[in-house]
């Protein structure tokens, strides 16, 4: 298809508030590598911000009302383990935990020219229906320790993936406020992953209210970055000048 010069007063697609159109027929539909309107609804955003709250609420009562159940000592996945009260509860709590870190890793991905940060996302995503579809189990040693590998990959997922959005937004006016949010989320994640390895070789790491903060510390990350997403208008200028790019090579 031949390129098509703009009507005066148009500019080029990067000019025009980032979208670029292809030279098509009046009423054919816009191709997919043009970028969303800024008007469009975001739901896989929505459920990002909706979600995680929900489900840490569902776990912190979960947690107050099991018998013997210490919330200072004893990590989260206790509550899904086999013979807990409400298990399966606990369980779909962090199942939905993982599908929304999912959709919010998803909707970034289509925000981001980097492909590094929605992917660390995507992982920490995983590793949250990990932990939820291999419950701990003392009782069975392989299970027990295929947990624990998978929450690790999901501490450090949560501690890499706001470092590589923090990297991939910095260069953007109007998104270096959550570029910077994100540079502290990693920051403050890797400090209490450092504080658990002291604390752990000197036999004193309170396991339940360390989880409890460095999860926190991660979902509220991930809730503040859904908010952002969920925005109209939340294309990061990189994104917008790369689909322009693409929409003009494509004609």
């Amino acid at each position: 298809m031949k390129d098509v010069a703009p009507r005066s007063g148009e500019g080029t697609p990067a000019e025009a508030g980032g979208e670029a159109f292809h030279h098509r027929p009046p009423g054919t539909q816009r191709t997919y590598d043009e970028p969303v309107s800024a008007r469009s609804w975001r739901p896989a955003a929505v459920v990002g911000v909706v979600v995680p709250p929900l489900s840490v609420l569902w776990l912190t009562v979960d947690a107050w009302v099991s018998p013997g159940y210490d919330p200072v000592r004893q990590t989260v996945s206790r509550l899904a383990e086999p013979g807990a009260p409400r298990a399966a509860l606990a369980g779909v709590a962090l199942a939905a935990l993982g599908l929304s870190v999912l959709a919010v890793s998803w909707e970034l991905g289509r925000r981001v020219t980097s492909a590094a940060a929605p992917r660390a996302l995507a992982g920490a995503g995983l590793a949250f229906l990990g932990v939820a579809a291999v419950a701990r189990d003392p009782g069975r040693p392989a299970l027990f320790v295929t947990h624990r590998v998978i929450a690790l990959s999901l501490f450090l997922s949560l501690t890499l993936a706001p470092l590589l959005t923090a990297r991939a937004l910095r260069s953007d006016p109007a998104w270096r406020g959550l570029a910077a949010a994100s540079l502290a989320a990693s920051a403050l994640s890797l400090a209490l992953l450092v504080l658990a390895v002291v604390l752990l070789l000197a036999g004193a790491l309170p396991a339940g209210v360390w989880e409890r903060t460095f999860a926190g510390v991660g979902l509220a990350w991930v809730t503040l970055v859904a908010a952002r997403l969920a925005r109209p208008g939340s294309e990061p200028a990189a994104a917008r000048r790369d689909a322009a790019a693409v929409s003009l090579t494509r004609r």
